[in-house]
């Protein structure tokens, strides 16, 4: 029947399996063998082998579903598995213990299109109007799954809900259709996007679907339970990526009984909690929902709009409360936030290129030099955790030398170099044959040598004699991702204005016994804090040396306390008379593993004092004009300097290592 109709475009096999076993299945219509072959071909696009494995079953299949069921069935395999092709074949192959599973859990279902009816006089019943409540139709295998649509007059239901979201689908429908009177009784709709970002605008709407359902749930307890359903099903505990954080948070905001570990999670609770008796203020749950998604973002966590969809089944898409129009950067597909991948995305293992891949890139490239191994103290627990931070050694990657002419950033050559010179002091020189005052120790001794008879050293004089005093200093540059912030009239980012400065320090001491290095750390968790020796003591500052500092890029976190101990570690080697650390940072301590505001800089203080402790001063340069209350704990009252204006970060600089190096 197929064959012939197939045979052209290379379906031979597939039309032939079909052919052996459609007539052995409960269809019985062109209409439904259509709609059969239709599953069959789309399937057969995205992964050949599972659609011929799944065509020489049929027999099996569609005489336990119908086919509406049949296609949720094959979008359950496809979202069981989606990056592990031999458990998708086994699916389809029905080896798998989970097709059976989903295959009985499909039988047992009944279809959208019966359960409209009842479906709708809910909606009715809860919402006190008219709405007209619709089926949305999946289009493709791979799209991420569909959400409800709210509208003013509409409630569209998806028809892909399959036994992940829930294994009783009337109650999910029940639950989205609760969730949608929500919006509806206490919502505003189409508020203007303007500057949100879209992490902003997913936390947001989270944060009032949680007040919408508290509000519903004080009106009609009993919906309590139908959400809750949900909420639990689709929690993941031990996840950490966006969808599962806004999960964790979800539930934690309708269950009281729920515990969660994370301190984001906890974090969102308690700010709820403390307006949970004025649920009707959405510019309170406004502010709070900001507060969190600014944590998301000083997290590190990852949020990928065209991989995101609401982690919650039942829970709409979120376009109701939006008018994107109003935005400046308006999304790709204004509707919503759940927005399709790609066409030519990977399926197979394969990857999307996001904005931030370059960045990726770059990190990879690096070359790794050498791993070591610092402790951390824990203020929580005094307990100081040996070798709990891993400090790894890295060479700027080529691919992040930037054009340098294509940068709007002061050039050092276009800066006079101050005059740093060096500082001397006085030196005794005792036992001397001649001199300006008497050694009284050597007098003594020749009083001790003359009563036991000995001869005594007529070398009784002592004798004051100027020398030069060397020193040794690392700028220790704060290479973290907020230092590519633009500030000032001349546009530039915080990070080149560093760089500016300790450039045109080294160029003022070229002539100067004195020695500098220039290193910078940035950190991504304890396990690897990025450290860059980039310009080492003793080194010319030529091109290459200055294209090296010029390349290095801003991007993570900045663990302070490691990076200190590490510089530490290299002044330890220097043989001269002052070792100082001259810190510049426009920030607190913060790690994307650390959810304690206080733990880092608690550790950032300790490693000043070890370090003080072997004879190293430390001095920062912190361009943050708020910084006094965390600074001051961490280098203490006459340890730093707040630099208000940060073009004169250079000059301030230069000033302060001429402070330094006479102490």
């Amino acid at each position: 029947m197929l064959r012939a109709q197939w045979k052209d475009i290379g379906l031979d096999n597939l039309a032939h399996a079909i052919d052996s076993q459609i007539t052995l299945a409960t269809v019985c219509n062109t209409t439904q063998i259509l709609d059969t072959i239709h599953w069959l071909e789309i399937l057969n696009e995205e992964n050949p082998e599972c659609a011929l494995a799944l065509a020489s079953r049929l027999n099996i299949v569609l005489s336990r579903v119908d086919l509406e069921s049949f296609g949720r069935w094959i979008l359950t395999g496809l979202r069981m598995y989606p990056r592990d092709h031999d458990r998708q074949l086994a699916y389809f192959q029905l080896d798998d213990p989970q097709a059976l599973q989903a295959l009985n859990n499909e039988a047992g279902e009944g279809s959208l299109l019966a359960a409209l009816p009842s479906l709708s006089l809910l909606l009715h019943g809860l919402a006190g109007k008219e709405l007209e409540l619709q089926q949305q139709h999946q289009s493709s295998l791979y799209g991420l799954p569909l959400r409800p649509v709210l509208t003013l007059k509409n409630l569209l239901i998806p028809d892909d809900y399959t036994h992940l979201d829930g294994l009783d689908r009337y109650r999910l429908y029940r639950a989205a259709i609760a969730h949608a009177v929500a919006h509806l009784r206490y919502s505003e709709p189409s508020l203007p996007v303007q500057t949100l970002k879209p992490m902003g605008i997913a936390v947001i709407s989270a944060i009032e679907d949680a007040r919408v359902e508290r509000l519903l749930k004080l009106d009609y307890p009993g919906v309590e339970g139908w959400f809750l359903e949900f909420l639990r099903r689709g929690v993941k505990p031990q996840e950490l990526s966006f969808a599962a954080l806004i999960g964790r948070m979800n539930l934690a905001l309708m269950d009281t009984h729920y515990q969660d570990d994370n301190y984001w999670v906890d974090k969102a609770r308690r700010l709820f909690e403390t307006k949970e008796n004025d649920l009707h203020d959405y510019g309170a749950f406004r502010e709070i929902a900001s507060i969190l998604a600014n944590d998301l973002g000083q997290m590190r966590v990852p949020f990928h709009i065209t991989h995101y969809t609401v982690p919650e089944s039942y829970r709409d898409d979120n376009s109701f409360l939006w008018d994107f129009t109003s935005a400046n950067n308006p999304l790709s597909e204004p509707i919503s936030l759940q927005i399709k991948g790609p066409a030519n995305q990977e399926k197979e293992g394969g990857k999307t290129t996001h904005p931030d891949e370059t960045t990726e890139k770059v990190c990879t490239k690096e070359i790794a030099l050498s791993r070591h191994f610092y402790p951390e103290w824990d203020y929580k627990l005094s307990l100081m955790r040996n070798d709990w931070c891993t400090v790894i050694e890295k060479i700027p990657s080529q691919l992040a030398r930037h054009d340098l002419n294509n940068r709007n950033k002061s050039d050092v050559k276009d800066i006079s170099p101050l005059r740093i010179r060096n500082q001397c002091r006085t030196r005794l020189l005792r036992r001397q044959w001649q001199g300006d005052d008497i050694d009284i120790n050597a007098a003594i001794a020749v009083m001790v040598d003359k009563r036991q008879g000995l001869s005594p050293d007529p070398r009784l004089f002592l004798r004051r004699k100027s020398e030069e005093q060397l020193s040794s200093t690392i700028v220790l540059l704060d290479l973290s991702e907020s230092t590519n912030d633009i500030v000032g009239i001349r546009m530039e980012s915080i990070l080149d204005i560093e760089k500016n400065a300790a450039l045109l320090l080294v160029q003022s001491l070229i002539k100067s016994e004195d020695r500098i290095a220039v290193h910078g750390f940035s950190s991504n968790t304890r396990i690897e804090v990025n450290y860059y020796r980039l310009l080492e003591f003793g080194t010319t500052l030529d091109t290459n040396a200055t294209e090296v500092i010029r390349s290095v890029p801003g991007r993570y976190s900045t663990r302070m306390g490691a990076a200190l101990r590490h510089a530490t570690s290299h002044l330890k080697l220097e043989k001269t008379n002052h070792h100082s650390i001259l810190l510049i940072t426009d920030g607190a301590p913060a790690d994307v593993d650390i959810y304690d505001t206080n733990y880092l800089i608690e550790d950032a203080s300790a490693a000043v004092q070890e370090c003080k402790k072997s004879g190293v001063r430390i001095f920062c340069l912190v361009l943050n004009p708020q910084a006094d209350p965390y600074v001051s704990k961490i280098f203490g009252q006459h340890n730093y300097r707040i630099v208000d204006n940060p073009t004169s970060l250079p000059k301030q600089l230069a000033s302060i290592y001429q402070q330094l190096i006479v102490l």
